[in-house]
This record gives structure tokens, C-alpha cells and sequence, in this order.
């Protein structure tokens, strides 16, 4: 089974993960192995894992945060959260991603135990997971970083020197020569050995050069092909993922994926529940072996305990049925070792067995400081003390028997103490089963389409919408306005374009209602101005089309003809929860909007609060009203600046 990325697998990885670039660092959290960077992107928050050794991709696994932040999480937050992401790169094709946040770089080393290092500007060590020494280089703060010594790159490597590599040791087998000479691992060797056509313990030495360049082809094709992300299974359980789709794989089960960091999330995560989910319930588990041993253990005294009770109660029993006898013999043994000493006795019983004395017979051992003779009697040996009654030797095997019994009852209430302990152990065991692990998955929902921009459906119940920034106020007009709808935009640097579908059949209110949106969800709210001045046209009147020698940027338009202006319109807003297509969304727009589909709401306007503080405060009223809602979701529909809460209804 699969447990860390190769090179082939970081390269389409960080190609994937491009999109990534512009993303602002919102918070580092730090576990083990594991870095993970909370994201602000233009979709919404992405949670990025960088796991040393292991690692490198999108996750909605988040485990639970430790409550005490290392040092290291602490500077990497004071160097990198609320900064930029400006590149994600390989590191030629080794297994090392680096992350550029602004003067600062993150470098994750995916082979063998792995690191994660912050390097600054000058290339110096800032911070590390941990601080190594190696022959080469040194993992230390203020030293300057080196990568570990180059590798053959096989995507830059030339045809000649591809046949030139393969040729210096040409007793290797096609498959062992590639993953030594290629940085690449035994299984994508082997792939490109299947797709040249070649067997891949073929011998280099056998192969011609054109052999050798067939292989060079299938070796660049592979590196180069179509993404297909994909799990494959073996028996029903997940051996690999990989982002391509693989020949050596021909015949196994796969599962296929829109993105090669979801199948990575599903099958590293999968992985990361259930080594959180045994170390959630190992230490009940060694408990549970403990108890069971003790059982084990109680078990067999309460058997050795029991079993001589028996053996006592049965030879009390026996002398007493076996009265007469007993006496007699008690009585002649007596009047015998008193007469001929205890020597002597043994003498003549050992001189009966032979001449087959029954009484003689019946003795099994004698011992004079007890002054005991032990003889058999029905299949058990009975020992009788010579200086006793035949009552009391019988009332010593009863009291035998009671301190049994009483160690027995002991041990019979330690024993249910000790299976109550251990039906409790596996009554927990059963509900850290259950349990919510500390592990916790991030579903993210399917976004509608409209959710890319900022949104309203207005009081008569058209839908509005206006760009969040250059490239969806672009996307908005381009590919979203028709001939039916209606343009709106406020006289205010750096407003969106407002958009209201099937514009032409509302009335004034929604067209006010559009209008007071653009200009609140302009700069003007962070000026802190209360009033504004907005217009609409019609689509027909919007274009990229400039005068002679004008050019316009992303998400800019020209707008021709009449402007049909609206004055002081005031910069306020309500954020409630409405019920939209079967689902309930966090929206914020013009009051009158908003109460047309909740009772409940929160208005807002321009003011001294904080954005993050604003949102805290909103968030904790809709919480109070049931609506279980994210910061991120508050954060992003709220207009830009800091503002005030002026009116809670409902």
C-alpha cells in the first residue's frame, strides 16, 4: 500500500494546484509530521496539507488543532499568515514542493523522513521542523538553504543523453536502470517499460538505440499525460493513487476523480482516520488485554479454589463414612509408633506391603513431626494426625474445605469487579468507535453557479448580481448578462458591476434595491460614507468597444448612451438567512430585499467595528436564532470596510 507521494505524483499535483497562486494565508497549524495552511481563495476557504515525507495536496480531513501552538506553528504564522501565495513549485523533479508567500519561502521535503523548512529572502533558514546535519548541507536557523545534490531530471533530459545514461551499466535489467538513473520510482519504470513494449527485466544490454528511444518516447508520454485521477484497488482495498491512468493497473478496480488532490484527500484521509481512530482506542485496548488476563488468571483460582473446597468437604465425608474403620486404624497406628518408634513403623508397613498386608497397603507416607500417616482410601489419600480424634482429623478437612469456600467467594467478587471493569473498557472502546474522531471532515458542498458572485434576490424576487473582483465582474458581463436583464453600477471607484436577471420586467423597488447594492459593496463602504449616487442601462449600452487609442482592463467596460441615475442612495444593508432553490444561504443586501424573505435579520452600515469583529458579532446572533453558520461564509458576503450593527429584528 501506498504511503508517500512520488515525483511524478508532486508534479501534476503542483500543476493542479496552480490556481492556488493569489490566495491570501489565513492561519498554520501544526501536528507531528503535518503542516496544514488554512486558505482564503477566490472559491471559498481551501485547507493546503504539507505532511514531511509523506504528502503534499488539498484537504477536507482537518484534525483537530492542538491547544498549545509549537513554536514552530507560532513563526510560521508571525511570517506567513495574512500573505500571499505568489508561486507553488517542484523542485526540478525531485520530491520537494516549494511555497512562495511574499519574502518568504516554504519548502517541503517529501522523501524519505522529510522536513518542512522556512527559508526567508536571502535563502537563509528561518525555522524548521526539525534541525538536521547531513555530509552535504546543514538544516539549521540562519544558515543558508541547499537542496540535496541534483538528480537527473527525465523531462529535461536530452534523447542522446537518455541513451547515454542507459548505456552505463548495461547489464541492469530495462526497469532497474530507469528508476536509477531517472529519479523515478520502481512502479513508473515499470509502466513505461509496458507502454515501450519492452518486458521490464529485459536487459539495457539487449535493447538497440532505437529500442532505447522508444523507451525515451514512452517515458515523456507518460510524464505528459492526460490527468485522470484515480484510486486503485487490490482485494477490495486501496493500494494506490495515482493522477494518470496506468497500464500496470490494466484488470484492477479504480475509482476515478474530477481532481488529482480529491483523490489523494480520500485516500491519504482514509489512511489518517483510521491511524487516528486506533490511537483514539489503543490505550482502552491494552487495557481490555489486561483485564482479559486478570480474568484469565481469577478464572483459574476460582477453579483451584473450588476444586479444594470439593476435595476437603469429600475427604471429611469419607472419614466419617468410613467411621469404624478409621478409628481402628487411627488406634493401631497410634499404640504402634508409640511402642516402636516412628523408624521402626515405617519398617514393618514396608515389610506388610511386600507380604501384601491390606492395612500396610492402604499407607502412602508417614511423617512424625506431624505424627500423620497418610493411606488411600476409595481412590484418595487421606492424611490422619495420630494425636487426634476421628473428629477432629475430619474437622480439619471441613475447615479446609470453608477457607476454600471463603476464597473462593473472594475471588468470585473480584472476578464479576474485574468483568464489570472490562464490560465498561468495551462499552468505550464501542463509543470511541462512534465517537466523533478528532479527525473531522470539511464537506464542501457543490456550489450553485451564481455563488461565484455576490448575490441578492431582490423584494419582487429577481436574482442580482455583482462581481466580487476584476476577473467576476469580467466573467459577469461577458457570460452572464442577456438582452433580457438590466446594468447597474455606482459612480464610485472600485464598484462592481450589478447585474439584475430578466431586469426589463422588474419595477422600480428591485432596480433601487440593485442599485443601493452596488454602491454599498463599493470602496465608499470603507470611506465610511453614508450616501452614494448609482445608475442602470440597458446590456446593449455595455462594451468592451473603447475609442481609438483607449484600452480597457480586466473587468472594466465602457458604458454608451443614457444613464438613468439614482441619487443619495444610502450605504446600508441586512444580513439574514433566506431560502433559496431548497437551500439556505448567509446573504447580505439592501434591507427592504431581505425582509421580503425572513423575519429575521441584522442591519448593518458603514462604522468604527472591525470587519473580523463584525463578523464574530453576526455570526453569534444567527447562532443564537439556530442558524449554524462559518465565519468564512459571514466574511464573504459582507461589503469591504469595517462597519456597525444599527438594528437586530426578529
Amino acid at each position: 500500500m501506498k504511503e508517500e507521494m512520488s515525483s511524478v505524483d508532486i508534479r501534476y499535483i503542483v500543476r493542479e494546484l496552480q490556481w492556488l497562486v493569489g490566495s491570501r494565508v489565513d492561519k498554520i497549524y501544526h501536528d507531528g509530521d503535518e503542516i496544514r495552511i488554512k486558505l482564503r481563495t477566490k472559491e471559498g476557504r481551501a485547507d493546503l496539507i504539507l505532511q514531511a515525507g509523506k504528502r503534499f495536496h488539498l484537504t477536507s480531513y482537518v484534525r483537530e488543532a492542538p491547544k498549545q501552538p509549537s513554536s514552530f506553528t507560532m513563526l510560521l504564522r508571525k511570517h506567513l499568515s495574512g500573505g500571499f501565495i505568489d508561486a507553488i513549485e517542484q523542485h526540478g523533479f525531485d520530491r520537494i514542493v516549494k511555497i512562495c508567500v511574499g519574502d518568504y519561502t516554504l519548502i517541503g521535503e517529501l522523501f524519505r523522513r522529510g522536513n518542512v523548512i522556512l527559508v526567508d529572502g536571502e535563502n537563509r533558514i528561518v525555522a524548521a521542523l526539525r534541525y538536521e546535519e547531513y555530509k552535504d548541507r546543514a538544516i539549521r536557523p540562519k544558515v543558508e538553504y541547499r537542496f540535496p545534490p541534483a538528480r537527473e531530471n527525465p523531462l529535461e533530459v536530452t534523447k542522446e543523453r537518455f541513451i547515454e545514461l542507459m548505456r552505463e551499466n548495461e547489464e541492469l535489467e530495462l526497469v532497474r536502470a530507469l528508476a536509477r538513473k531517472l529519479n523515478m520510482g520502481g512502479m513508473y519504470a515499470e509502466e513505461i517499460s509496458t507502454r515501450a513494449g519492452f518486458d521490464k527485466t529485459t536487459p539495457v544490454k539487449e535493447l538497440s538505440d532505437d529500442d532505447l528511444l522508444r523507451v525515451y518516447e514512452a517515458m515523456m508520454n507518460t510524464f505528459n499525460d492526460e490527468p485522470k485521477p484515480n484510486i486503485v484497488f487490490k482485494d477490495g482495498k486501496m493500494h494506490d493513487v495515482v493522477p494518470i491512468d496506468l497500464k500496470i493497473y490494466d484488470g484492477l478496480e479504480k475509482r476515478y476523480f474530477t481532481t488529482f488532490s480529491e483523490a489523494l484527500d480520500e485516500y491519504f484521509g482514509k489512511i489518517t482516520i483510521e491511524k487516528a481512530r486506533m490511537e483514539q482506542t489503543k490505550r482502552l485496548e491494552a487495557k481490555k488485554r489486561q483485564l482479559l488476563m486478570t480474568l484469565k488468571k481469577q478464572e483459574e483460582m476460582l477453579k483451584g479454589f473450588e476444586e479444594g473446597a470439593k476435595a476437603n468437604q469429600e475427604i471429611g465425608d469419607l472419614i466419617y463414612a468410613n467411621y469404624a474403620l478409621i478409628e481402628r486404624l487411627l488406634e493401631e497406628f497410634r499404640k504402634a509408633t508409640e511402642r516402636l518408634g516412628w523408624d521402626e513403623f515405617r519398617r514393618r508397613i514396608e515389610e506388610g506391603k511386600r507380604a501384601g498386608n491390606k492395612i500396610a497397603l492402604m499407607v502412602k507416607g508417614t511423617d512424625p513431626k506431624e505424627k500423620s500417616v497418610t493411606i488411600e482410601l476409595d481412590g484418595k489419600k487421606v492424611r490422619l494426625y495420630l494425636n487426634r480424634s476421628i473428629g477432629e482429623n475430619a474437622e480439619l478437612y471441613y475447615e479446609k474445605a470453608k477457607k476454600f469456600r471463603h476464597k473462593y467467594e473472594g475471588a468470585l467478587k473480584a472476578y464479576e469487579d474485574t468483568k464489570k471493569k472490562l464490560d465498561e473498557v468495551e462499552r468505550l472502546i464501542e463509543e470511541e468507535m462512534k465517537k466523533e474522531l478528532n479527525v473531522k471532515r470539511i464537506e464542501r458542498r457543490k456550489k450553485k453557479w451564481f455563488e461565484k458572485f455576490r448575490w441578492f434576490v431582490s423584494s419582487e424576487g429577481f436574482l442580482v448580481l455583482a462581481g466580487k473582483d476584476a476577473s467576476t465582474n469580467e466573467i459577469l458581463i461577458k457570460k452572464h448578462m442577456g438582452e433580457n436583464d438590466l446594468y447597474c453600477h455606482a459612480d464610485v471607484y472600485g464598484a462592481p458591476h450589478v447585474v439584475i436577471k430578466d431586469g426589463q420586467k422588474a419595477e422600480e423597488r428591485t432596480i433601487f434595491e440593485a442599485c443601493q447594492f452596488a454602491v454599498s459593496m463599493s470602496k465608499a463602504w470603507s470611506r465610511g460614507v453614508y450616501s452614494e449616487d448609482a445608475y442602470w442601462a440597458y446590456p446593449n449600452q455595455v462594451t468592451k468597444q473603447t475609442p481609438s487609442g483607449e484600452y480597457l482592463g480586466k473587468g472594466a467596460f465602457m458604458v454608451y448612451g443614457k444613464r438613468n441615475w439614482l441619487h443619495g442612495l444610502p450605504l446600508k444593508l441586512a444580513v439574514g438567512v433566506i431560502n433559496y432553490e431548497g437551500e439556505d444561504f448567509v446573504v447580505c443586501a439592501p434591507v427592504e430585499a431581505i425582509k421580503a424573505h425572513t423575519d429575521r435579520y441584522i442591519i448593518i452600515r458603514p462604522g468604527s467595528l472591525r470587519k473580523s469583529e463584525l463578523v464574530k458579532k453576526i455570526r453569534h446572533i444567527l447562532e443564537k436564532w439556530g442558524y449554524k453558520v462559518r465565519e468564512e461564509d459571514v466574511m464573504s458576503v459582507l461589503p469591504p470596510g469595517n462597519g456597525d450593527v444599527v438594528e437586530v429584528v426578529g
